[in-house]
């Protein structure tokens, strides 16, 4: 078993870079997404399903036409290869799992 402490990490963003990997074991991997102020996160899709979850800050998903505003405690999820986006409106900071097991 592994584990991580997300407080420690939403309460001291300035040392955190763009992506910190938390997990990555048997088709799963958790990462910390930190974007500052007006920065984005350009159309993309990842071969996996993912889970978002907005620990701290406010962004834009943009998914095809629908779009979730990202606020502290909201959680989407998003299936395979669906082409998403996302902006930051302050410094946000998610946690993002992909999963790897590809049917």
């Amino acid at each position: 078993m592994t584990h991580a402490d997300l407080s420690s990490f939403s309460t001291d963003t300035a040392a955190l870079g763009r992506t910190t990997t938390l997990f990555r074991e048997n088709g799963l991997r958790t990462l910390l997404l930190h974007l500052k102020a007006g920065e984005q996160i350009p159309e993309h899709q990842t071969r996996g399903a993912i889970t978002v979850q907005c620990l701290k800050g406010a962004a834009i998903f943009l998914s095809g036409d629908e779009r979730a505003d990202l606020r502290t405690g909201l959680l989407l999820s998003l299936a395979p290869g669906i082409p998403h986006s996302v902006a930051a409106h302050e410094d946000t900071l998610l946690l993002v799992t992909i999963s790897e097991q590809i049917v």
